[in-house]
């Protein structure tokens, strides 16, 4: 595609800095929000293990069997995805770019335009990649799930979280959530915590269902504790909610700093900010159980640019990374908005 821009008539002076999107840094790779499995080509199994024992009276013969191993593979299969735009550079000539432009007419490369435009588009890359993790949804998928009985009991979907997930726009991998309500050609056996409207009055309560349905033994875990993936757009609702005026305040959410990006825990678990695929859900897991799926992390980081043809100065800037979500020990996971 061509390059957009809008452009001043020669200008006077020019300010170095160039003004950017608002990016979002991949926190899910930065700050480890979930396992990573890298090196996956094709296909790969992962295996969710449950075990029960049950204690018997010793008696000094052979007892029969108590308890029970269950074993469930999954075969994970990267989804190979790719970014790709076209651009030629004379379209820079009148514009501020032209001053780091080489004279002659033949050179139209501006290392200004690489340094500060160019170098955007990892970062980009990278943010939808994180976007995608968390709440892409195939057309399959959606299929799937508009096709199950809605139901107020565990064991089915509300039927409105299946109205929201019919609104979504369709992608090319299933994300963290929309595994976590149909994997395996079922619906997921997450715990369910019928959701609402999420605001800044309400926030407080709303997390206290979560909370109050993650298993004890889990929330007593020291080395593998749950964490709680919220919308992005909960921090700002349970900043407020700590800074009510009134006899109505009460700090119900901890944060680790003033800072606007602090680390934020409710009753000790950690609430992590991501894209989810809206609003309306939540998701409570332990870090161990929902992967994050490809060849190579720092994939989603890199691009490479060149010559779309040599006999041309048409430009191309490409990016390709594998990605596949898993969402294991769904029996301990809690869905709000499930």
């Amino acid at each position: 595609m061509a390059i957009a821009y809008s452009t001043a008539t020669e200008p006077k002076a020019v300010i170095e800095a160039i003004l950017e999107e608002v990016l979002f840094e991949n926190n899910t790779i930065k700050d480890g929000y979930v396992t990573f499995n890298s090196d996956i080509k094709a296909g790969t199994i992962i295996t969710d293990e449950s075990m029960s024992v049950t204690a018997q009276l010793y008696t000094g013969a052979a007892l029969a069997s108590s308890g029970t191993i269950t074993l469930v593979d999954r075969t994970i299969v990267p989804t190979k995805l790719e970014y790709k735009q076209t651009f030629l550079q004379d379209a820079l000539r009148s514009s501020r770019f032209k001053r780091s432009m080489k004279p002659g007419a033949f050179n139209i490369e501006s290392s200004e335009f690489a340094s500060t435009v160019l170098a955007k588009y990892g970062p980009n890359v990278s943010e939808d990649s994180e976007k995608i993790f968390w709440g892409g949804i195939t057309a399959a998928t959606q299929v799937a799930i508009a096709a199950l009985v809605p139901g107020a009991g565990q064991g089915s979907i509300t039927a409105a979280t299946q109205t929201a997930i019919a609104l979504l726009t369709p992608g090319l991998v299933d994300g963290v959530f929309a595994k976590a309500i149909y994997d395996n050609a079922a619906i997921g056996g997450y715990i369910k915590v019928t959701g609402t409207t999420v605001t800044s009055a309400n926030i407080a309560s709303q997390m206290a269902l979560i909370y109050a349905k993650i298993k004890p033994e889990v929330l007593a875990s020291t080395s593998n504790p749950p964490v709680i993936a919220c919308p992005r757009a909960w921090r700002q609702l349970a900043r407020i909610a700590n800074n009510a005026v009134g006899a109505s305040q009460q700090v119900n959410f901890e944060f680790a700093s003033s800072d606007a990006n602090a680390k934020c825990f409710y009753n000790g678990v950690e609430m992590l900010f991501v894209p989810t695929p809206n609003d309306l859900m939540a998701y409570s897991y332990q870090k161990s159980a929902v992967s994050w799926n490809t060849d190579l992390v720092d994939d989603v980081n890199r691009f490479e640019t060149g010559l779309v043809v040599n006999d041309g100065d048409t430009q191309f800037v490409r990016a390709i990374y594998t990605l596949a979500a898993n969402v294991g020990q769904a029996t301990n996971g809690v869905l709000y908005g499930g």
